[in-house]
């Protein structure tokens, strides 16, 4: 990646979204072989407004404006005759540098620049990352940012093929799939948590033995009902839900005198699979071919 391709680049980026947004300042830019990231922070900010300044930079890029450098003996001689300036002032010192981009950007800088915008080609956000009100931007410029613009185009269109939707509704389809979703894992839950109520323990030698065959149910929730249960003073708890492999959970009251995690890794071992956790709670998985052996192994090695 050419430097200062990507440098010139930012300058408008940035430009571009303070036009558009109130409060943007710059914390940071990474400019390396692979990647160019400009962090910033901004109360408000959009994926439409990133859009947007995209557009903008691309436009300002093609007109071909000139980079022009201006030279201040002090940062108050370079804010008087360019009052808009955007500048990092606690790290500058002595004579200031100023790019300026033809009647569009005015920034404090000591880096490479093009002479002309065009030079840039093109630009384009690949990334964005969040955290409160900081931003994190990758982008790339020139010949890097048309591969990946076709690329990205190109992933699109089979994602929208793969969801039986056009590029023009993908977003639309795609929403509507993870609103599906959502209502499903509610679903996941209740069902997980009814059958898991529903279940009569048997009781042996003064134990309380909750012992069941799952399939495709909500693993976060079988552990939290399995945590539950194990409140119950010589309760113990045995369940395998089936879904890609078999996950297996075995665990019991505090009173009880079992290493869950010894009988689980133990058994675990002997049909390919693996396990493990404290005493009284355990967790492990197996392929499903084996999971009803493992199951009766348990239940066998438990005395229940």
């Amino acid at each position: 990646m050419n430097s200062k391709l990507a440098h010139t680049a930012e300058h408008i980026f940035m430009r571009s979204l303070q036009q558009l947004v109130d409060g943007i300042s710059v914390r940071k830019v990474d400019h390396r072989d692979t990647i160019n990231k400009v962090y910033l922070k901004s109360p408000k900010l959009t994926l439409d407004i990133i859009y947007q300044a995209e557009v903008m930079t691309n436009r300002v890029i093609e007109e071909g404006r000139e980079v022009k450098e201006h030279k201040f003996v002090s940062i108050g001689e370079a804010r008087e005759i360019f009052p808009h300036m955007r500048a990092y002032e606690e790290r500058i010192s002595g004579d200031v540098r100023v790019i300026e981009i033809d009647n569009y950007d005015y920034s404090a800088c000591t880096r490479e620049h093009t002479q002309k915008t065009n030079e840039c080609g093109f630009f384009l956000v690949t990334r964005i990352s969040k955290e409160n009100d900081q931003y994190g931007i990758e982008f790339l410029v020139g010949k890097e940012a048309q591969k990946s613009a076709l690329e990205l185009s190109m992933k699109c269109i089979k994602v929208a093929r793969e969801l039986g939707a056009s590029v023009k509704t993908l977003e639309a389809t795609a929403k509507n799939l993870k609103k599906e979703l959502d209502i499903y894992k509610k679903r996941m839950v209740i069902l997980t948590e009814n059958s898991i109520n529903s279940l009569i323990p048997t009781n042996k030698d003064d134990k309380i033995i909750y012992a069941m065959i799952i399939e495709m149910f909500d693993d976060s929730i079988v552990m939290k009902k399995t945590r539950d249960i194990i409140k119950q003073n010589n309760s113990i708890v045995l369940f395998m839900n089936i879904n890609s492999r078999a996950t297996v959970v075995l665990a019991c009251n505090e009173n009880l005198q079992i290493d869950c995690s010894v009988i689980l890794k133990s058994t675990l071992n002997k049909f390919g699979g693996k396990g493990g956790g404290k005493v009284n709670f355990a967790t492990g998985s197996v392929e499903i071919e084996k999971a009803e052996e493992v199951f009766n192994a348990l239940r066998k090695e438990l005395n229940c």
